[in-house]
Formats: structure tokens, C-alpha cells, sequence
């Protein structure tokens, strides 16, 4: 017993002492990478000094004493904190995870080629203007600053996949942003699925399940403003015939924006708020900085990867951004040649396919040689395009972010903006991602611009076009003056919540691409409600989660339970009492959010799945909200077939697929929460986990990945919190970051981004802001320099060689 108790005490002491140790190392790699915040560092790509101020949450106030040295500190500072972010966004961007995660990801690098985001940018890079190619030259030039002195001082994630970052180039900071605008396009994805649905269906049976968006709106720009593009009927007469046979919404990425004057506020001034609604992940989408040189003055969010200030304000202006849903991708099924897979025809002759090889780097295997095809419409997608399938043929497809545009001028132009004309001149240049802009100004104006390049079509943009012929091509693009906008209107107030921007007076197509409208409707209705409104208020507006969703739908759950109900059907009669009293507000400590959610996943499916196709209906419920649209149009038509299931011998009602999508909803819930009904509360089913893309390893979730954490809300609410459809209901997407600035106190905007400045994980900024965030609590961003020394935590000199 002796001999063995004393082995025991070895073997223990010798695993304690491993574990000790391999805790220390992995302390000091985790460690070794975080920022010096303090001090000086010589950088020799400056001209002059610069100063980095950091407040309590680590947010870099940049002092610089010209644009190009501020870029340039601008990428060693964003370099610091999120550097293998930078690398993996670059990689995404370029088709060039295969190289650090293996043949799991190439058939994502093969997509991610076919777009061309790398060939984009090299062509784009020689036609941007000289002051764009200074910026994104000098920041490519700080990151790289960092790189070179910190090889020995990498964060984790370099470790953990075993290899180094090269060296940023410009253009891959316009190969990012051009796939942050691919993420913001939907038409790439719904016109296959809307194609193969009228296919499928006809064209009648499938504009049920796409319907308009709502006559009576509500428009971003009210109808009572005089539309200033009437007078340009005649000059593009041709988009009055461009008619939305088919209408969906956006997918998963909406936003809210809003704006009132003076006349609504306590101090007479104009005030702002935007909460753009992104997939939420770890690090966060967005950088806060503040960047100040003798031409600058602006704090806000940026992108990591991309020079300059996304969203925010500087001393005279404020800007907020919701997705403008815009139609901007075509795809044309191509007429191939019938003896060769090199031509195709153009309407006249024969033509060689362009074919570009793209080599793809794949670790621990021998390079894949991976062939992109391009007709004149553009690369051909449908061998890689998830939605296609076989029958689809060859499609090739046009996109408004291959032509050349130069959005770093327009942000450069808007950083140092002064006021409405001046905004407007900055957006002059901005094409892609088309982008609903909401405006205020210390001078008292609010505006809205909607900018962006949108295609002139001659026929319908929702559906495939026949590529040899010449009426589906694109004819130009609407011209930036008759772009939809509107200045100080009579009602004193302006929002987007990506819904449908003005009603069918406008002349010209632009998208049927909206968002359900139950957001606007509650914003609306929150701006009606009150004469004065105070940054509280704004704060209120940002966490409110009632949803108008609900309150359309829930008249007629209840009317079809009340006719039929069974009082010797337990189950039915337990739910709807749960439900029937509920006002539609969506706390996380509620049940009824959970049985609502339940319910429309089940009435979706039971209506729709039976007809399409469990393929179709999967595709179908991928294309984004379509289901919250589609619904409430379906209920208001009782009489609709979409509620007969077509694999039974009966005929059903809209009543019968209530009842039993009910009960589904029972089912499923006992499925996920467990039997006891106080566990169905919204938080508990309805959870937000932040995820990193080394997180998905299971060994790598407690290190890398934050939360879950319980949220209320949905797609519906202003606070909103969507979850996949396909995959109820885990909170996946929400307020990326939030932002309130009231023009009174420019020196002192409310900002907070969801989880924290850092993607270092031993860093205390990893997550400081996440708890503020779930809290709706905020901190301040500083402009003024003297209150930015007295607030900052630490201060870095940045000095030439």
C-alpha cells in the first residue's frame, strides 16, 4: 500500500508540474503578443511624430500631424489589436484559407476565386485616385511596420496553424472591402432559388410566396415629399417597365438608422442614431478609433483592413448607414457550344470562353489548378453556386462590384465634410456596396441619400436572363443625381430599417429586396409618439423589442385556435392559453416569444415544404427573412392552396395547418427545452454565442469564443437578434455596433461595439464591452484633445527613425 500511495504522489506531482508548465506557456504566448499602449516606439515610415491616446476600453485616439502619417499609425494601431484578423479577412478575400486550414476549406476558396475578389482589386487599384492609393498605401505601410518588428510576438492563432503573415499589400485592403460588399449583396443567391421556384411552381404560384412589399409602406422618404426625379420620366422611360415579378427580402443582415431635427430635441439641434445588424462574431466586425490630423477630425467604427472611419461623425457632421438592399447582380443563363465547352454564343457568333487559372495553395498537399470561365456577362458560377444544381446549365453572372468605383475617395471626401452639400459631393463617388447614407449636420440639416451604382435594366432583374440577348444586359446606371434622397422633410424625422425606400412613383428598378417592414413600422411609430426626444430615448428606441410581427400575426393564430379549439386536447389548450393575453413584446424572461417562434418555423414548413421540395424549401428559407414577409401575406389570404398539403388525401384549411403548426410548436419546444414549461423562457432557447473561426474546434470554444448569453428580441424588433431559420433558434445576427450622436455635444457621442477593441485573448479589451453591450449601456467617444489626455489610460509616442 506504501510502495503504491508513494507512486501515486509521483505520477501526481509530475502531471501537476506538466500541467504547471504547460499552462505557463501557454500563458506567455497568449501574453507575449499584446500591444506596447505605453512609451515610445521608433516607426521609421513616419515623417513626423504621432500620438496614440487610449481610453478605458482601449478605443486609439490617433493624433497625427498629416493624413499620410495618421494612415500609417492608423494601420500599426489596428495592427496591434486585431492583426490575425487582418490576415484571415485578407485570406477570405483572396481564396487563400486552403493555405492554413487544409482541404477543408477549398471548395470555399474555389467560390471565393470564381468572384474574383483578388482579380477585382488588381484591376480596380491602377484606376483609383491618387489620393485613394496614398491611403491605402500608407496604411498598408503601419501594418506592415508591425509585422516586421513583431515576427517573434504573434498573437495565438499564428502559432496554432503553424505559419507567419506576409506582408499587407494595398489592394488587399480593396479585395476586403470589395467582399464586404459581396456580403452585403442578396440577388446572387435569390435569383437561382426564384428561377427554379417558377420552374418549379409558374410564375402565378411562386409570386405568392415573393410578395410585394406593403402598398401603404412605410418609405424611407414619406410620401408627401415631392419626388425631385419626376422631370427625368421621359429620360429613362424604359424603368418604368422594369416591374418586380417577384419580390423577397434581405437576407439576415438588416440594420436601423434614424435621425431628427432640432425641432425635436431639448437644445435645437439635430440627433442620430444607426445600429447596423451583422453577423456577430469574435473579434467584432468593427474597430472603433478616433483619427485627428491638421485636415481631420472623425471617431467612430472602422472595418479592419480598410483606411478611415466607416460610420460616425466628425465636428460638423454625422452619418449612419443601413444596407440599401439594392438589385445589383444579374444572372444570365448561356448558350454553350455544343461540340466544345470553350465557346459560347453572344447573340451572333461563337466566342471563346475568357479562361483565367487560378492556382490554389493547399496545405500539406500538392496545389489544385482550379479554371474560372467568363462569358461577357461575367465569370461563369454555375458549377460553384450552392443554388444551381445540374439543370441549371451554364450561368454566368453580373455584379455591380466588377466595375471599377473608388469608395475610399468618397470616405476620404465625407471624413472632412462640413455639411449637407459637402456629404453629397463625397457620396458622388461611392458605388459599391449601394448604401442607404441618413445625415445630420451641427447646422441644423437631416438628409437621406441612398448611393450606389444601380443597374438600368430593359427587362425584369429578379429572374435568370437568356445571355445571348441584348435586352438583359445592363444598359448603365441610374445617374447619381436621381438617386432617391431627401432634405429636412415637413415630418422633422427620416429612418431606414432597410424597408422599401420610396413608393411607385420613382421611374426607375431598384430591388424588391426589402426587409419585412416590421422594424420601420416600429420605428415609425416610436417616432410619432412623442414631439421631443432626448439621447434616453434614442437609448429606449435601441432596446426596444416589440414586435409588430407578432401583433399582425397572432390575430389570426388566436381566430383559428378559437374557432376549433378541443378542450380535450390538452396540449392545444395549454399553448393557447400561454399565448392568447400575450402583447408581443419579446423579453428574454417571457415564454410566449418562444411559443410564437416555435409556431412560425412550424407554419412555414407545414405550408410551404410539401409543395416545393425539401431541396427548393432549404434553398427557399436560405434567401433571408422571406418567411417573415411571406407568412402574413399568406394568413391575409385564408382561401390560398399553399395551405393544402399536397401529400394528403384531404384538402386542408389555413385553419388546419394553424392547429397542427401549433401543436409542432409544442413538440419542438419540449424537444429543445425539456418538458417543464418554465424552462421555454425566449433567453433559454433563444442564445447568442460569438464565435471565433478557430471556435468551431471544440477544444478551442472555452479559449476563443464568448458567451452564450440569453437575448430577447428577433428579426421583428428593433433590438433585433435573428436567428438561421433552418436552425432555430440560436441567435446569429444583431446590432453590430451601436451609435447615438447628438449634434449639441459632438464632443461626446454614445458608441459601443458588441464584444471588444482587442482580438487578443488575454487581453482585457478581448470583451470588455460585451456585458455594456447585452446591457444597452455605452461609452463615450472624445473628440476634443484635451479631454481625450485627460480621460486617456495610456499614451504611446509613435517617433521617425
Amino acid at each position: 500500500m506504501r510502495n503504491w500511495w508513494g507512486r501515486f504522489k509521483v505520477v501526481f506531482v509530475f502531471v501537476i508540474s506538466i500541467c504547471i508548465v504547460l499552462l505557463f506557456l501557454l500563458h506567455n504566448l497568449l501574453t507575449d503578443s499584446l500591444p506596447q499602449t505605453d512609451g515610445e516606439i521608433r516607426l521609421p515610415v513616419l515623417r513626423k511624430p504621432a500620438d496614440i491616446y487610449r481610453d478605458r476600453f482601449g478605443v486609439p485616439h490617433i493624433f497625427a500631424a498629416n493624413d499620410t502619417d495618421l494612415f500609417k499609425a492608423a494601420g500599426y494601431v489596428t495592427a496591434q489589436d486585431r492583426l490575425w484578423q487582418l490576415d484571415f479577412n485578407r485570406r477570405v478575400a483572396r481564396g487563400r484559407l486552403s493555405e492554413i486550414l487544409g482541404d477543408v476549406t477549398l471548395e470555399e476558396d474555389k467560390f471565393l476565386r470564381l468572384i474574383g475578389f483578388g482579380r477585382i482589386a488588381e484591376k480596380i487599384w491602377p484606376r483609383l485616385s491618387p489620393e485613394s492609393r496614398a491611403a491605402y498605401q500608407a496604411y498598408a505601410d503601419g501594418i506592415n511596420a508591425f509585422i516586421e518588428t513583431h515576427r517573434a510576438e504573434l498573437p495565438v492563432e499564428f502559432s496554432l496553424l503553424g505559419y507567419e503573415p506576409e506582408p499587407w499589400r494595398p489592394q488587399d485592403s480593396v479585395a476586403f472591402a470589395r467582399l464586404m460588399a459581396w456580403n452585403l449583396s442578396f440577388s446572387w443567391h435569390v435569383e437561382i432559388v426564384l428561377g427554379r421556384l417558377v420552374e418549379k411552381l409558374g410564375a402565378r404560384k411562386a409570386r405568392e410566396v415573393f410578395p410585394d412589399f406593403p402598398k401603404q409602406g412605410p418609405f424611407i422618404i414619406p410620401a408627401s415629399v415631392k419626388p425631385s426625379w419626376r422631370s427625368t420620366a421621359s429620360f429613362l422611360r424604359a424603368g418604368r417597365n422594369v416591374q418586380a415579378l417577384l419580390a423577397i427580402n434581405g437576407a439576415r443582415l438588416g440594420s436601423n438608422a434614424w435621425v431628427v431635427s432640432g425641432d425635436k430635441t431639448p437644445c435645437g439641434k439635430p440627433m442620430l442614431a444607426n445600429d447596423p445588424h451583422l453577423q456577430l462574431m469574435v473579434p467584432a466586425v468593427w474597430y472603433q478609433m478616433h483619427l485627428a490630423s491638421e485636415a481631420l477630425n472623425v471617431t467612430g467604427v472602422a472595418l479592419p483592413g480598410i483606411p478611415g472611419i466607416v460610420i460616425g461623425h466628425n465636428d460638423k457632421i454625422a452619418w449612419g448607414l443601413t444596407n440599401g438592399m439594392v438589385d445589383d447582380a444579374d444572372f444570365y443563363v448561356e448558350r454553350a457550344a455544343p461540340d466544345s465547352s470553350q465557346r459560347y454564343w453572344n447573340g451572333k457568333d461563337w466566342q471563346e470562353f475568357t479562361v483565367v487559372e487560378e492556382e490554389i495553395k493547399v496545405k500539406g498537399q500538392e496545389p489544385v489548378i482550379f479554371p474560372v470561365r467568363s462569358t461577357r456577362n461575367g465569370p461563369v458560377v454555375s458549377d460553384k453556386h450552392p443554388a444551381a444544381g445540374e439543370s441549371q446549365g451554364v450561368i454566368s453572372m453580373r455584379w455591380t462590384g466588377q466595375s471599377a468605383s473608388d469608395e475610399m475617395s468618397a470616405y476620404l471626401h465625407l471624413m472632412r465634410a462640413g455639411n449637407w452639400d459637402e456629404f453629397v459631393t463625397a457620396l458622388q463617388a461611392f458605388k459599391v456596396p449601394a448604401q442607404n447614407f441618413v445625415f445630420a449636420a451641427k447646422d441644423g440639416d437631416i438628409g437621406y441619400y441612398l448611393a450606389g451604382a444601380i443597374p438600368l435594366r430593359q427587362t425584369n432583374g429578379m429572374l435568370p436572363q437568356k445571355g445571348w440577348r441584348e435586352n438583359g444586359r445592363w444598359r448603365g446606371f441610374i445617374p447619381f443625381g436621381k438617386l432617391p434622397h431627401v432634405r429636412n422633410p415637413d415630418v422633422g424625422y427620416i429612418f431606414t430599417a432597410n424597408n422599401k425606400i420610396v413608393d411607385d412613383r420613382y421611374p426607375y428598378y431598384i430591388s424588391n429586396l426589402w426587409e419585412p417592414p416590421s422594424r420601420a413600422v416600429r420605428i415609425q411609430e416610436r417616432l410619432r409618439a412623442q414631439d421631443i426626444f432626448t439621447v434616453d430615448d434614442f437609448i429606449s428606441m435601441q432596446s426596444d423589442v416589440e414586435s409588430p410581427l407578432a401583433r399582425t400575426v397572432l390575430p389570426f393564430l388566436l381566430g383559428s385556435i378559437e374557432t376549433h379549439l378541443d378542450s380535450s386536447n390538452n396540449d392545444l389548450v395549454t399553448l393557447y392559453r400561454l399565448i392568447k393575453d400575450w402583447d408581443g413584446v419579446e423579453s428574454a424572461d417571457r415564454i410566449e416569444p418562444s411559443i410564437f417562434h416555435a409556431f412560425f418555423v412550424s407554419l412555414t414548413r407545414n405550408t410551404l415544404r410539401d409543395e416545393m421540395g425539401d431541396e427548393l424549401f432549404e434553398n427557399y428559407i436560405k434567401t433571408g427573412n422571406v418567411p417573415f414577409r411571406v407568412i402574413p401575406a399568406l394568413l391575409a389570404r385564408p382561401q390560398s392552396p399553399w395551405f393544402d398539403d399536397v401529400n394528403s388525401p384531404q384538402v386542408e384549411s389555413m385553419d388546419d395547418i394553424i392547429i397542427r403548426s401549433l401543436l409542432d410548436a409544442g413538440k419542438m419546444l419540449r424537444q429543445i427545452a425539456g418538458e417543464r414549461i418554465s424552462d421555454w423562457r425566449w433567453g433559454e432557447v433563444h442564445q447568442l454565442k460569438m464565435q471565433h473561426p478557430l471556435g468551431r474546434h471544440e477544444a478551442l470554444d472555452f479559449l476563443l469564443n464568448i458567451g452564450p448569453f440569453p437575448r430577447p428580441g428577433s428579426t421583428g424588433t428593433l433590438d433585433n437578434s435573428e436567428y438561421r431559420f433552418a436552425e432555430p433558434f440560436a441567435s446569429v445576427v444583431g446590432p453590430s455596433m451601436r451609435q447615438i450622436v447628438d449634434l449639441c455635444d459632438l464632443e461626446h457621442s454614445l458608441s459601443i461595439i458588441t464584444t471588444g477593441e482587442s482580438g487578443q485573448r488575454l487581453s482585457r479589451h478581448y470583451k470588455d464591452q460585451t456585458l455594456p453591450w447585452l446591457n444597452h449601456e455605452y461609452h463615450t467617444l472624445v473628440l476634443d484633445k484635451s479631454d481625450v489626455i485627460r480621460s486617456a489610460t495610456s499614451h504611446l509616442k509613435l517617433l521617425p527613425e
